[in-house]
């Protein structure tokens, strides 16, 4: 920091991170007085960047502010400098290290890292995510996975090919275990291939990740249907040593009103957002109302409108600002049109002739924060009205179908009862991952837990 014109800038240790990025802003350099050769900063401390400094930071205060918000733990820092130094190739690489999906999470990522970026203080934070974009979008196909360790001689079987179950059998696979994975879907990526519109996540982006997981020697079979086509027993006949369920979110929770099941004109976000993915665009009509403030309803309302609807609202009981969904998702909507009603909350749907056509919403008011840390929204005593649509779609959250992955474990074998710090079942040699243990996340938070379980799978598999 410079203080008048006879001070030089100083690094303050406890902040820098060293990432090199913002070396060509600094005074020191862009300065021509302050550019004495005895004191610059590039003469006398950023020649030790790669040494002492980078080591002293490291051990003094533990890993950037970057790096420890990222749930994979991703070195932000380090790809930063190598970007910065021009190395896009080791950049990349240095990412794939902790990172199986960066093509993905360069588009869709929450990015945490921004918000805990130091530079963030005295401006904009970098911008993370799009510069890991760039580099994933730098990928020619020609990278080389890294080397395998010797192998295991034991079989891992991943039900789940979204982010924590890729992440797993990624980790599992650089272990040295055979890994194979089986999707219910008819393409790999679990509800990146179809609850993310194509849209935001181009699917040859997300092909080109899972092709790199692929050359690890991690085998995909889709279109197979856990508790269907394959069981516990029958993995274990195949000589399996592990199984990993990571199924997800699969079910639509109910937004719990009046009129709410089956109705023509009435659906689920899930169900909507599987159907657009997979072409079968249903006849939404001009209006059409989005229950939800997530990223889900928000990617609901844009793949609407991309298939005709005149207009599109979406109906939110809190506020904006408290809205769970990506800041640059609610902006993208506002963009394209999209209305957001907040302080809305629906109370009954709207039924003529046996078709949906609308909802009956109350305002509502915040109060006290609730369980979720947001303020409670407290309906208005009198303020009832009426929205009519043609198409109701509801996105108030997902939860785990067990009953479908009970299919598939044989209560002879024990309890699906999960610990979420172990990762184990209540089965021998059962474990799980990702949102069917923690509910609904983002994706660096399955991929966290992904690699969690890996963890826990290994250290399983060497005590036996």
């Amino acid at each position: 920091m410079v203080e008048g014109r006879t001070h030089k800038p100083v690094i303050q240790y406890d902040r820098c991170e060293t990432c090199g990025v913002c070396l060509r802003a600094c005074p020191a350099e862009v300065v021509p007085e302050m550019r004495k050769e005895q004191d610059s900063l590039r003469g006398r401390l950023y020649e030790e960047t790669d040494t002492e400094l980078r080591l002293n930071l490291s051990k003094s205060y533990g890993p950037p502010r970057c790096q420890g918000a990222c749930p994979i733990g991703q070195d932000v820092r380090g790809y930063m400098r190598l970007i910065f130094e021009g190395r896009y190739r080791d950049a990349l690489e240095l990412i794939r290290d902790a990172n199986p999906l960066p093509s993905v999470c360069g588009y869709v990522c929450h990015h945490p890292c921004e918000k805990a970026c130091t530079m963030g203080e005295v401006g904009d934070p970098l911008s993370i995510r799009s510069l890991k974009r760039f580099l994933a979008d730098y990928d020619d196909g020609n990278f080389t996975p890294p080397e395998r360790q010797a192998p295991k001689n034991k079989k891992v079987a991943v039900i789940g090919s979204g982010p924590s179950g890729l992440t797993a059998a990624y980790e599992l696979a650089k272990q040295g275990y055979e890994v194979e994975i089986t999707e219910s879907y008819k393409d790999p990526g679990g509800m990146l291939a179809w609850a993310i519109p194509a849209f935001r996540l181009p699917r040859p982006v997300l092909n080109r990740d899972i092709d790199y997981i692929r050359k690890m020697g991690v085998e995909i079979r889709t279109g197979v249907s856990f508790g269907r086509d394959v069981t516990v027993e029958n993995l274990r006949d195949k000589g399996f040593n592990a199984v990993i369920l990571a199924t997800g979110t699969q079910k639509s929770l109910k937004m719990n009103i009046r009129n709410e099941n089956g109705h023509p004109g009435y659906m689920d976000c899930l169900t909507f957002l599987r159907n657009y993915s997979d072409g079968m665009t249903p006849q939404l009509g001009n209006r059409v109302l989005v229950v939800g403030g997530g990223n889900a309803a928000i990617d609901t309302a844009r793949s609407a409108l991309r298939l005709g609807a005149g207009k599109v609202s979406l109906v939110y009981r809190r506020s904006l600002e408290e809205m769970p969904a990506d800041r640059e998702e609610i902006k993208d909507a506002l963009g394209e049109g999209i209305e957001i009603m907040v302080l809305t909350a629906p109370v009954k749907l709207l039924v003529a002739s046996g078709e949906a056509r609308g909802l009956e919403c109350v305002k509502t008011r915040l109060g006290e924060p609730d369980a979720s840390g947001r303020r409670r929204p407290i309906p208005v005593e009198g303020s009832q009205f009426e929205i009519l649509a043609d198409t109701v779609i509801s996105a108030v959250g997902q939860q785990q179908d067990h009953s479908l992955i009970s299919k598939g474990v044989s209560r002879a074998e024990g309890s699906l009862t999960i610990d979420p710090d172990g990762m184990r079942t209540g089965v021998e040699g059962v474990f799980a991952a990702g949102d069917f243990v923690n509910g609904p996340t983002t994706v660096v938070e399955a991929m966290a837990s992904g690699k969690k379980v890996a963890q826990a799978v290994e250290e399983d598999l060497k005590s036996k």
